[in-house]
């Protein structure tokens, strides 16, 4: 078919109302790939990665005017305060550029700095005044809306593929009888012991197990056991990934000639969801800020490595003096991004699991286990897009909680290395010494806090309220 032809189709679905149909038919598409094989699993990250970045643009542009028309006000004034710091940070570097010396050493306007320049009070050179080394509060509060940008979107989208990913089988598998299974050679799995029948009849793999359960202290010597057990598992299920099941098929045929047979053999597991759930109330049980300087202190600040995780071969983008732009100040977020994520993951774990629990009930999923759908598909294809509002509404709830966390780990000393300027390091630290001689030093980037948060918090609200059946028109 031609490029011409192609365009009158699109044309013609978009007359008839189709558009949309179309769209769903893609989303579906994509969905088969990626449960179907590995390198569709792939191919439908790197296009939802791509179609997401997109499409977060456009949401951003049309936000405000779609809660305005909403009579979301206070919603639009919110999406109105995110496109501006979005815009602010994308083009930092021409709001704010300084005169250079080609003959001296690049200095980043966010470091210039006059020692006559000191304390300077608001005045029309200096709008909110200068610091106690002489650089513009201004240009420094511009270049910090793009680790609050960065920090605050990049930490929202790792928790929400974090808590979904957890609510999701924590919610679909709760109560359900699971087993395990794991491939090996016959010779291994028929090994016998010099114990009674009814204990060799599984196998050497599996009769340690039940001996073991017999002694007082068995559950020191089992769960080393079978951690080696899953390892196992594990390895035979990594080989299978990687030769798109040709590990099942000629690789079999070749060890059956060698050793014999490769049976399964399979066992009972306990309640996922039960497991999940105790590990998440052992996450919650930690108080946020210390395990979020915990982790930063093992983890360090970051900057280089592999994208800019501080470890790893030098991998992207890395971290230099005199950094402006997005794609050079992303390394030096990654860690305090992982870090909000994790504080913020085990919560709306709890809400995305709730979410899942209502739409598993549903007659749809009922529907597509009887003809036959594997637990993979249903989850991506049914569950998924069902409880997307609810993953949405956190989102968006959780933009203003990970800008504030960001100030505070800031604030304590924490945080985005300097020189680099941010909000919450602005606010405390110095600015506090000489609270009484310049308060201008910390009212600014106070209030830059506070209305990037205030803003966030009421677009989410507003989100809440029309993506909820349950709140619309309340």
């Amino acid at each position: 078919m031609s490029d011409s032809q192609d365009a009158v189709t699109a044309l013609a679905l978009e007359d008839e109302g189709g558009l949309v149909n179309w769209i769903r038919d893609q989303m579906q598409l994509l969905i088969d790939r990626a449960v179907s094989s590995p390198i569709g699993f792939i191919y439908a990250v790197v296009t939802l990665i791509f179609a997401g970045s997109i499409g977060f643009l456009i949401g951003v542009l049309v936000m405000p005017y779609w809660m305005y028309k909403r009579k979301k006000y206070l919603g639009a004034f919110g999406a109105l305060i995110l496109l501006a710091c979005v815009v602010v940070a994308a083009i930092a570097p021409l709001l704010q550029t300084v005169e250079q010396d080609p003959e001296a050493v690049r200095v980043a306007p966010y470091t210039k700095a006059a020692f006559s320049d000191r304390f300077l009070a608001p005045n029309a050179d200096h709008v909110m005044g200068t610091d106690n080394q002489g650089r513009d509060i201004v240009t420094r509060i511009v270049y910090g809306s793009e680790v609050t940008v960065l920090v605050g979107i990049g930490s929202v989208l790792v928790t929400a593929v974090f808590s979904t990913a957890i609510g999701l089988v924590s919610g679909y598998f709760a109560g359900a009888g699971m087993s395990w299974s794991m491939r090996a050679p016959s010779v291994v799995l028929g090994l016998r012991l010099p114990v009674p029948a009814e204990f060799n009849r599984p196998g050497l793999l599996y009769a340690l197990p039940r001996l073991l359960a017999g002694l007082p202290i068995w559950w020191l010597a089992a769960l080393p056991f079978a951690v080696f057990v899953l390892l196992v598992q594990s390895l035979f299920k990594l080989v299978d990934l990687v030769t798109l099941g040709l590990f099942t098929s000629s690789i079999d045929r070749v060890l059956d000639g060698l050793i014999g047979d490769m049976p399964t053999r399979r066992g009972p597991v306990p309640d996922i969801d039960i497991l999940i759930q105790r590990i998440v109330d052992v996450w919650n049980a930690f108080p946020a800020i210390f395990l979020i300087l915990a982790v930063i202190a093992i983890i360090g600040s970051g900057g280089d490595g592999f994208l800019g995780l501080g470890f790893g071969p030098d991998f992207g983008p890395q971290a230099e003096i005199g950094d402006e732009w997005f794609w050079q100040v992303f390394p030096r977020t990654t860690t305090v991004v992982l870090t909000v994520a994790l504080v913020l993951a085990a919560g709306n774990s709890r809400v995305v699991r709730g979410a899942v629990l209502a739409t598993r009930a549903a007659q749809y999923v009922e529907a597509a286990r009887t003809l036959g759908a594997s637990n993979i598909r249903i989850m991506v294809a049914h569950i998924v897009p069902n409880i997307m509002a609810t993953i949405i509404i956190l989102a968006s709830l959780n933009l203003g909680a990970a800008v504030l966390i960001e100030a505070a780990i800031s604030f304590l000393g924490f945080g985005i290395p300097p020189p680099y300027p941010t909000w919450g390091r602005d606010l405390g630290q110095i600015a506090l010494i000489y609270a009484t001689e310049a308060p201008w030093m910390a009212i600014f980037p106070g209030l830059a806090i506070m209305i990037a948060v205030f803003g966030f918090n009421m677009m989410g609200d507003a989100l809440r309220d029309i993506l909820d059946p349950r709140l619309r028109g309340t």
